[in-house]
């Protein structure tokens, strides 16, 4: 348990930086897509979230409640997309479209 543990911390540290904090929800969302499942997105918001400075201070910027911020990102919670945009938002990152190769 304490290698997961080891390895979640030094993501946590990684995230903090805006350039790997968006390669890694680039990342994420793509595997979204590929295996069908968003939680892999959620999960990878979440932890930009608590890199950034966690839920509270997150939801704070946001204007939402703590306790529904984070039922929303829970692993059973089901966040609207406003949420997740306003969640990358508030951590000082944005979205960014551009054409498939």
């Amino acid at each position: 348990m304490r290698k997961l543990r080891d390895h979640k911390e030094d993501l946590i540290k990684r995230l903090k930086d805006p350039e790997y904090a968006s390669a890694y929800l680039k990342a994420c969302l793509e595997e979204s897509f590929d295996v069908n499942d968003i939680g892999v997105f959620q999960l990878a918001v979440r932890y930009v979230v608590e890199a950034h400075g966690g839920m509270a201070k997150i939801s704070s910027k946001m204007e939402v409640s703590r306790e529904s911020f984070y039922r929303s990102l829970s692993e059973k919670g089901k966040p609207r997309f406003s949420t997740i945009i306003q969640a990358i938002r508030a951590c000082g990152l944005e979205l960014d479209f551009h054409p498939a190769h």
